[in-house]
């Protein structure tokens, strides 16, 4: 079989500088070449103006002149979808977007926000977008301002809507504040954490006390206000509207899937807690998932009694049967023998990077001679023992200690980009290890199923997190409203419940029956933990599949879509504080539906008719 390039030169063994710096030059144009031919004479990146000579669309009709808005082509986290000659626009201040969202009514236009594009479900643009009335609004140039305020009465950060998790951590760490856990990637934006209900990891280790401002739970649970674009019927027009987190009302704009326009939020935060992680390669998946009856010390849930945060990546097809696990411990002195870190993405040392068009290769290979999965999963994973394996003190990747967002940041814009399925599991902690032993049982199965038909429908890597629920009590403010829509939201029939398990099921993009492969998946989730546990989707990834559909399958089934997924957030709900009330309210608040799109249209059909405005 034919070896897969998977790797640039490992520290230590590149060549001379002059070759490497003609080898990215040669790099850099090949894939400027490439990209103009797969995407026409507009390259990503580049932007031209409305009504300008080089605009190949007409500009959208009557825009106010303050309104700088441009022609770019969208290409989605995954780059499974690529969109040329598409409008964006970017606000300068939040009035700008009332402006906006007054214009677009008035013409009959969307709005999709966009930050980084940091996501894989539909929520900007689907692949087989045909609407051509759709302007993209970049949060990320301008709406990008962080204010931190330690004096406040809770101290907060006041973060513009295109602010990213990491430019907030930055900003805090001066002041001896920050977050206790956070998305893998800093690139997101802090609107798009809340509308997608990002989180990271954190569970705590047996005595482990959380600290004032920090919260088990989601991002969203950090919510102390919002300001949000919505439609005021008293003048028929959109305008500028600030929540409070003890007003009943916020509720489904803290987790709103981009269904509501946020411009800004403040956030509350805690101490800048100083946290080591370690990184192993040692340790057996069969060990790691055991069953309860086949537990040990090295099995997850034990795992986290002891250190408190644990993650586990690992590839199905691996001779030795290891993974990545990553231990997080809260720890306020440095150990003598980790390597202190003062920045993010410290988990690839340099030069070890996959250049995107590497990576690109590799993935229509896969694609192209799917029997190459065995191999790519065992390059992949003495690639990743190699790394953890590094002894020099200075990259050294497997005991590091700084502030936290310096261990918890670890995916770059460059990351190989996979696409994802996921879902997490509520349970309680006593249930934790029985839910990833029954996991990983029916996983290896259905590899296997596949395997023994000559069939490689998934590549890997599975990764496996988890936290606490998104608990009032977490919340600095007496009367705190959770998040309605939140995958972490409590249940409030069954407090016992106090645990959600994130299964992300990382695959190349389109690979050869993927789709078949998570529909199997997500139906055994649902079925098997039925009796114990809630299943929900990771709203920002691939989840609801259909075998009687388009891309892949996901996202597709109505049935999943407004019944299956819907009921937990009905269930024991109360009925103004439930899955339809937040329905009903996201729709009051944009009667005209100018933040909406197909995809949601499904989540959040018309309650009740369009309230039209008149044209001007």
């Amino acid at each position: 079989m034919k070896k897969l390039n998977m790797t640039t030169a490992q520290p230590g063994l590149s060549g001379s500088p002059s070759i490497n710096r003609s080898r990215r030059t040669f790099l850099k144009h090949s894939a400027a070449t490439a990209a103009a031919s797969t995407f026409g004479a507009l390259l990503p990146g580049q932007k031209i103006l409305a009504g300008s000579r080089w605009a190949t669309m007409d500009a959208p009709p009557h825009l106010p002149p303050e309104l700088e808005v441009y022609q770019k082509t969208f290409i989605n986290w995954a780059r499974e979808v690529v969109i040329p000659d598409v409008w964006f626009c970017s606000p300068r201040t939040a009035e700008e977007m009332v402006t906006l969202s007054n214009w677009a009514c008035d013409n009959q236009f969307k709005l999709r926000p966009f930050g980084t594009g940091h996501g894989f479900a539909p929520t900007i643009l689907g692949r087989r977008t045909r609407q051509r009335r759709v302007i993209l609004v970049d949060t990320s140039e301008y709406l990008n301002q962080v204010t931190v305020e330690p004096g406040h009465s809770i101290p907060s950060v006041v973060a513009g809507a295109g602010a990213t998790v990491e430019s907030i951590c930055r900003a805090c760490e001066p002041h001896g504040l920050g977050l206790y856990h956070t998305p893998a990637p800093g690139g997101v934006t802090i609107a798009g954490v809340l509308a997608m209900n990002a989180h990271g990891a954190a569970l705590p280790a047996d005595g482990e006390q959380l600290q004032p401002g920090h919260s088990w739970g989601t991002l969203s649970n950090l919510v102390l206000s919002l300001t949000a674009v919505v439609w005021e019927p008293a003048v028929a027009r959109y305008e500028l509207r600030t929540y409070q987190r003890n007003d009943p009302a916020i509720g489904p704009l803290l987790t709103c899937l981009a269904r509501a326009f946020i411009v800004e939020v403040r956030i509350q935060v805690g101490p800048n807690l100083k946290i080591r992680c370690i990184s192993r390669a040692d340790l057996k998946i069969d060990e790691l998932l055991a069953m309860p009856e086949n537990q040990n010390e090295h099995s997850f849930a034990n795992l986290t009694r002891r250190y408190g945060t644990v993650d586990v990546l690992f590839y199905p097809f691996n001779q030795q049967q290891i993974a990545w696990t990553k231990f997080w411990t809260v720890t306020p002195e440095k150990p003598t023998t980790s390597r202190e870190v003062t920045g993010p993405y410290n988990y690839q040392p340099p030069g070890s990077e996959t250049p995107p068009e590497v990576a690109d290769a590799v993935a229509a290979q896969l694609r192209e001679n799917p029997q190459s999965v065995p191999l790519y999963n065992q390059q992949s994973v003495d690639n990743m023992a190699g790394l953890i394996a590094i002894e020099d003190p200075a990259v050294q990747i497997n005991d590091l200690w700084g502030s936290a967002y310096c261990t918890t940041l670890y995916v770059r814009p460059e990351t190989p980009r996979h696409t994802v399925a996921a879902w997490g599991v509520i349970v309680r902690r006593a249930d934790l290890q029985r839910a990833l032993g029954e996991f990983y049982q029916y996983f290896r199965k259905l590899i296997a199923d596949f395997e023994g038909r000559g069939l490689y429908p998934y590549t890997g890597p599975v990764e496996i997190r988890a936290h606490g629920l998104d608990q009032p009590e977490d919340v600095l403010v007496d009367g705190a409203v959770p998040p309605t829509l939140s995958g972490a939201r409590p249940l409030p029939d069954d407090p016992d419940k106090d645990t959600i398990i994130w299964f992300a099921i990382n695959n190349n993009v389109d690979q050869p029956l993927a789709g078949t492969f998570n529909y199997q998946l997500e139906q055994w989730f649902l079925r098997n933990y039925r009796s114990y546990g809630v299943v929900r989707p990771e709203w920002t990834k691939c989840y609801g599949y259909s075998l009687l559909s388009r891309d892949g399958g996901a996202w597709n089934s109505e049935r999943l879509l407004r019944r299956t997924y819907p009921d937990t957030f009905r269930d024991g709900y109360p009925q103004g504080a439930d899955w339809d009330a937040a329905v009903s309210q996201l729709n009051s608040l944009d009667p005209n539906r100018i933040f909406t799109n197909d995809y949601l249209d499904k989540l959040f059909p018309p309650s009740f008719g369009r309230s039209p405005r008149p044209s001007a």
